[in-house]
Formats: C-alpha cells, sequence, structure tokens
C-alpha cells in the first residue's frame, strides 16, 4: 500500500488477538484474528510468573502514547481487561454510553478537536469499547473529535471471518501466513467435497461459519466425513442437526449465504507438566496491539500462551476431541521463549501490512457507519450474543 494513501488517514489503534499453529517444519499459519474484546484470556494464569498480565502490559504500552482513556464495561467479554485499565488513575470506567456521555468532563474533552490528528498524543485520550455500542452513534467520528476510538479500523470485521480472511489475499508475504482456504456457497451438491477436497489439497478441513465467535460452529472433519458434514451445515438436516454441541448446532441459526472452509494445518505437539506430562496438539493464542501514529505503523506484543484440546493425542477420543482447544483451565502452557522469538519475527513485519489493509478497507466502506448499516451490525451481534 502506498505510503500516500496512508498519509491522509488519522491514527488507528486496534487490540487484537490471533490464534495460530506453529511448527518447526511449517513456521506460523494463523487460524484466526480478531478484536480482544471479544476474547477471554484465561490462559494468562499459565504464562510466565515473571511476565506482566497481557491486559497489565497492554496498559503499559498504551501510556507510552497517551496516558488518558475510558473505558465502557458493557460489551466487553473480558472483565479483567476492563478492571485492570480501571484501576489506572488515568483511566475512567463508565458503565454504558449514557453514564459516559453524563460525563462533564468527557463531553467536554471529546469535542475538542486535535491539532495533529497523526499523533495520538495529541488527542485528549482513548475510548475504548465495543462496536456493538457504539454503533447506535452514527456520527461518532465528528461527534468525539478528541478521542482516539480503540479498534476503528477493525470494525467492518466484527461480525464476517470472511473479511477478514479475504485481507491475507493478494499479498505476498500475508498469504503465507494462512492456511489454504475457500469460501463456499451453501449449495449442497454430491461432488462439493471432492471440489474442497482438490481446492484445497488436503484430507483434512476447519470448517468456519463467518459469523460466529468462540469456537461455535467450528468442526474439524477428514475427508471420510466431509460430505456428510457439509449436507447438515447447508440443509440443515441429518442426524448431525441432534448434536447439541454448538460446533454443529449453531448453523442452525447461520444466515450467511456462503461459509469457509480451511486445510487444517498442526502445531508440534506440547507435553502438559501439570497434566501428567501428557502430550496435546495445541494452538498459540497472541495478544498484540497494533498502532498507526506519525504516519509509521508499529506492532506491540503484549503475551502469548498455548491453549490445548481436553483430550490428549494418547487417549481415548474422536478426531475433534483431539485437535479443537476448549479455552479452558488446565488446558494451557506457557510458550517457550526460543519459540516466542520465532513466532514474533515471523509477525512484526507481516501484522502491520495487515492492518494497513484493515485501514484502507474501513476508510473506503462509508456506509457500514450508516445508520441503516448499523442497524443491521445491531441485530447481527445480539443474535451471536457477542457479550
Amino acid at each position: 500500500m502506498s505510503t500516500d494513501l496512508l498519509d491522509k488517514f488519522p491514527v488507528d489503534v486496534c487490540y487484537m488477538v490471533a490464534d495460530l499453529k506453529y511448527s518447526a517444519t511449517q513456521g506460523v499459519k494463523i487460524c484466526e484474528i480478531q478484536q480482544a474484546s471479544l476474547s477471554l484470556f484465561n490462559g494468562d494464569a499459565y504464562r510466565n510468573p515473571l511476565e506482566d498480565s497481557i491486559h497489565t502490559e497492554l496498559l503499559s504500552v498504551l501510556s507510552t502514547y497517551n496516558k488518558n482513556g475510558w473505558i465502557l464495561s458493557d460489551g466487553m467479554a473480558d472483565k479483567n481487561l476492563i478492571d485492570v485499565l480501571a484501576r489506572s488513575p488515568s483511566w475512567k470506567n463508565p458503565k454504558d454510553l449514557i453514564q459516559l456521555f453524563s460525563d462533564v468532563t468527557f463531553r467536554e474533552k471529546s469535542k475538542q478537536s486535535t491539532k495533529n490528528s497523526h499523533d495520538i498524543s495529541s488527542y485528549q485520550g482513548f475510548l475504548y469499547t465495543s462496536w456493538s455500542q457504539l454503533s447506535v452513534i452514527t456520527d461518532f467520528e465528528t461527534r468525539i473529535p478528541g478521542m482516539v476510538v480503540m479498534d476503528k479500523s477493525s470494525f467492518p470485521f466484527w461480525i464476517d471471518k470472511y473479511l477478514m480472511t479475504d485481507l491475507f489475499t493478494g499479498d505476498e508475504m500475508l498469504s503465507t501466513l494462512k492456511p489454504k482456504w475457500g469460501n463456499y456457497k451453501k449449495a449442497y451438491t454430491k461432488n462439493l467435497a471432492s471440489k474442497i477436497a482438490s481446492d484445497l489439497q488436503c484430507d483434512t478441513f476447519v470448517i468456519k461459519p463467518r459469523g460466529e465467535f468462540m469456537g461455535k460452529g467450528v468442526i474439524i472433519v477428514t475427508l471420510p466425513e466431509l460430505d456428510k458434514v457439509l449436507h447438515y451445515i447447508i440443509t440443515k438436516k441429518g442426524i448431525l442437526a441432534d448434536i447439541e454441541d454448538a460446533a454443529y448446532s449453531a448453523w442452525q441459526n447461520d444466515t450467511f449465504d456462503s461459509f469457509i472452509v480451511e486445510e487444517f494445518v498442526t502445531s508440534d505437539l506440547i507435553k502438559l507438566p501439570h497434566l501428567e506430562n501428557r502430550s496435546y496438539q495445541p494452538t498459540m493464542r497472541v495478544a498484540f496491539l497494533l498502532t498507526y501514529n506519525k504516519y509509521k505503523h508499529g506492532v506491540h506484543f503484549l503475551g502469548e500462551y498455548w491453549k490445548t484440546p481436553k483430550v490428549s493425542v494418547d487417549d481415548e477420543g474422536d478426531f475433534m476431541e483431539k485437535n479443537k482447544d476448549i479455552c479452558e483451565p488446565p488446558y494451557y502452557l506457557a510458550v517457550s521463549p526460543e519459540t516466542t522469538h520465532i513466532v514474533h519475527d515471523s509477525l512484526r513485519t507481516s501484522l502491520p501490512l495487515l492492518h494497513a489493509k484493515m485501514m484502507s478497507y474501513a476508510n473506503s466502506q462509508p456506509q457500514f457507519y450508516e445508520p441503516e448499516s448499523n442497524k443491521k451490525v445491531q441485530l447481527v451481534l445480539q443474535e451471536k450474543q457477542v457479550r
């Protein structure tokens, strides 16, 4: 992306999380990137005790740019995030938008235009709130010019995984970080499974709905079972319709006309010392802050840890039980310093490229912030119960 194009954009700050696979042979493969406000960080307690918590590190990094901020409780998934920011004397914690705009200090400061829209320190502070809250203010950019609205360039990607996934295409570096994938229309045919296998050149697949979070609707399946799963998610009929697991039941209410299928990739196995040293297939969760300040992109890594499925690869269980992590204690482990260094090196250059594409897309979609679009966003977020 040309520098001239980015020069016209103001500052941008996004607190994000990536779930990825890492192995010595294939390197880093990013399975998912989303806003950290939609995520929980239960694995933070399993990291090195000498390291700051992820949210403490976030506050520290934000403070290097601007010490002041407001965080709204409503719409935030992780209450630990709220607690850490709210304990800072420079941050305020209103419950919702009504309480926020009832604050005379916020009203006065938020209306003050910045002297330099390209310098985060020249703003009155950060406003950190979920898009499910902020979307009711259709003119928020002009109403609160004194605030750096966190996650702004990521807002258009909140309700559709396809948009974020598609950002990895068209760039040689970014495309190498994504498993092979495709977006497929919900039109069932007998040869759909073989077409997907041919497209992705693999025999194990991850099927994802475009509008779900927290692992809902994510099905990991081998080639012999692919046709049966495709038939169910498209027609919503068959024996799989009776399964109560959210991986399957979420498809009953899926309203998108297509779905994503990715090549299933693996990490090198890890052993969990606190679980009898059994071996697990892990996914790494990496938290980071993306910044665009003074015409330059930056990425700040805030912490990472492994999360695993409930079932060890050596124990009894089906394929998905051994390969889909559950994000619950005690199925976490700290990442070794050596692996952390390798992963950071792989992401340090690529994540700013992704951020630039996010900013370009967000600023080319003014209709996303218009009233009718906001109503659609609100409905989808309510359906998905993001909170």
